[in-house]
C-alpha cells in the first residue's frame, strides 16, 4: 500500500462552482491517464467529486489536476483532501460503498468507480497492486450493500430531484434534458413512477435503459433542438447533460411564469440568470446535498457498521498484498527454512513479534501438531 495516493476535490470542502473546474470530459480524462500511465492512475469524476488515485506523491497528483484544470497549485492545495498509503485505500473503500457520498448509501457511485477502474485497466493497464486494491474495494462495497441497511430504501440525487418535481404541483409536466445519460435515465425512471407526472425528454438515443419505457404513455421524446419550442408547456425543467455549454439560457425564456428549474449537472447546465426571472425557482446540486442530510442521519448506524467491515476488508487486503510480494521469494526461502531448526525459528519470531502476534503464531503451530 506504500505510495498509493488519493487526491480528492469533493463536496465536503468545495462548492459546485469549484468542483466544476475538475469535471473533465472523456478526452481530458484519457489525456491525464496516459500522461502518467506508469503511475497506474484511476480518475473518478462524478457530480460531487473528482478523485485521482495513483502510485506516487501528493505533489505529482496535485500538479496533474492543476495542469488539466488550469487551477493554480496554491489554490487547489487550500481545497483538496489528500490521502496516502492505507488511508488512501480506506478512502477508496469508503467512496465505493457510498458512505462518503452527499447522499449516504446512494447506488450510483459503485458503478462510477467500476467504470473508472475498467477504463484505466483496459486502456493503460494497472499494476497488480492497484488492481487488487480496486477489486477489493468493489467486492467490499457489494458486501456492505448485502450485510447492512446502507443501501436499503436507497435515496439518490435522481430520486430527490424527481420527488422535488413531482411535489411541485398537483399535475406536473416536466422537461428532462439528457434522459439517456447516467443520471438522466435514473431521473426519468423515478419521474415516471409518479402518477401526476408527464415527461417531455431529450436523449441522444432511446437505447439501453430507455427501451423498456419508451412506450410509456406519460413520456414523449423530442429532439434537443426543439426544447425551447416546447419548454413553455412545462412546469418544471430538469437538466442532466454532460454539455460544456448551458442547455437553458435566461434570454430564451418567458418572464412572469411560475417554473421550477433543476440543474443536476456539474458544470452547470442551466444559466444562473434564470433565477432572476419572475416566478422562477432554480435549484442545483448543492441544494440536494443539504436535502440529503436528514436521510444521512437515519443511516448513521449502517455507516458505523460499514466502517467496521472496511477495517476488516482492508486488513485482509494488506495481508494479500504482503503475500503477493512474498510469493516470488517463497520457493528459495522454503529450501533455506528446511535448514533452520524449529527452535531457532521460534526464538527469532519471539524476539521480533509483539506478544499478541507471537501468541497467534503459536496457536497456528499447535493446530498443525494436533
Amino acid at each position: 500500500m506504500k505510495n498509493f495516493t488519493c487526491i480528492s476535490v469533493n463536496h465536503k470542502l468545495c462548492g459546485q462552482a469549484f468542483r466544476s473546474l475538475f469535471t473533465f470530459d472523456s478526452a481530458q480524462c484519457e489525456k491525464l491517464l496516459f500522461d502518467v500511465k506508469d503511475l497506474s492512475p484511476v480518475l473518478i469524476c462524478t457530480c460531487n467529486r473528482t478523485e485521482l488515485y495513483f502510485c506516487g506523491t501528493p505533489e505529482e497528483g496535485i500538479r496533474l489536476l492543476c495542469e488539466q484544470s488550469g487551477v493554480e497549485i496554491a489554490k487547489l492545495k487550500r481545497k483538496v483532501m489528500i490521502f496516502t498509503d492505507k488511508t488512501a485505500v480506506k478512502r477508496l473503500y469508503s467512496v465505493s460503498c457510498g458512505i462518503e457520498s452527499a447522499v449516504i448509501g446512494e447506488d450510483e457511485i459503485l458503478g462510477q468507480v467500476r467504470r473508472a477502474y475498467d477504463l484505466s485497466r483496459e486502456r493503460i493497464g494497472l499494476s497488480s497492486e492497484v488492481n487488487m486494491i480496486f477489486q477489493g474495494a468493489i467486492a467490499c462495497a457489494k458486501k456492505i450493500k448485502t450485510e447492512t441497511e446502507l443501501s436499503k430504501t436507497s435515496v439518490s440525487t435522481a430520486t430527490l430531484a424527481a420527488k422535488e418535481a413531482a411535489h411541485y404541483k398537483d399535475n406536473v409536466r416536466v422537461m428532462l434534458l439528457g434522459a439517456s445519460g447516467e443520471i438522466g435515465s435514473l431521473v426519468l425512471k423515478n419521474l415516471l413512477s409518479y402518477k401526476n407526472v408527464t415527461v417531455l425528454a431529450t436523449a441522444r438515443s432511446h437505447r439501453n435503459a430507455l427501451e423498456y419505457i419508451s412506450d410509456d404513455p406519460k413520456l414523449e421524446f423530442i429532439p434537443y433542438e426543439k426544447r425551447y419550442e416546447r419548454i413553455g408547456e412545462c412546469d418544471c425543467t430538469i437538466s442532466a447533460t454532460s454539455s460544456p455549454h448551458y442547455t437553458v439560457t435566461a434570454d430564451m425564456l418567458s418572464d412572469n411564469e411560475n417554473k421550477l428549474f433543476i440543474d443536476l449537472a456539474v458544470p452547470r447546465d442551466i444559466d444562473p440568470a434564470v433565477e432572476k426571472l419572475a416566478g422562477a425557482r432554480l435549484i442545483d446540486m448543492d441544494f440536494f446535498t443539504e436535502l440529503a442530510k436528514e436521510n444521512n442521519l437515519k443511516k448513521l448506524d449502517s455507516v458505523e457498521r460499514s466502517k467496521l467491515i472496511i477495517d476488516e476488508e482492508t486488513d485482509e487486503l494488506e495481508k494479500q498484498l504482503m503475500f503477493h510480494d512474498f510469493l516470488p521469494q517463497f520457493e528459495s526461502l522454503d529450501r533455506r527454512l528446511c535448514e533452520v531448526s524449529a527452535k531457532e525459528l521460534f526464538f527469532r519470531l519471539k524476539s521480533e513479534l509483539d506478544s499478541q502476534t507471537f501468541g497467534k503464531v503459536i496457536e497456528v503451530i499447535k493446530e498443525y501438531g494436533e
